[in-house]
């Protein structure tokens, strides 16, 4: 299993978003939201379809695993309390370990 880098950015307008910056597996994975929260849960939706797209059309989906970090510049609201990672069995959370 591999682990990308995911970037989570807040736009000027206060949107969120988290994307994956490599196109080595030419997949475009990206999420939305009004808080950074619901760009991380938007973006594993995003992986969920494309998993099923890719496996409709007879590809195998890379074995991935996720790791977010902060685009430079980015200050962390207080509500950030958690790291969270999928696998290829899906979505974890563990709110254990804070972002720094």
């Amino acid at each position: 299993m591999k682990t990308e880098k995911v970037i989570i950015e807040v736009s000027t307008d206060g949107l969120y978003s988290a994307y994956m910056p490599s196109d080595e597996y030419n997949i475009g994975l990206a999420g939305y939201g009004d808080t950074e929260q619901e760009a991380i849960e938007d973006f594993y939706e995003c992986v969920s379809e494309m998993r099923e797209l890719e496996e409709a059309e007879g590809r195998t989906f890379p074995d991935l695993q996720f790791q977010f970090e902060h685009a430079v510049g980015y200050v962390v609201p207080e509500s950030a309390s958690y790291f969270v990672a999928e696998d290829s069995e899906g979505y974890n959370e563990d709110k254990s370990e804070a972002r720094q």
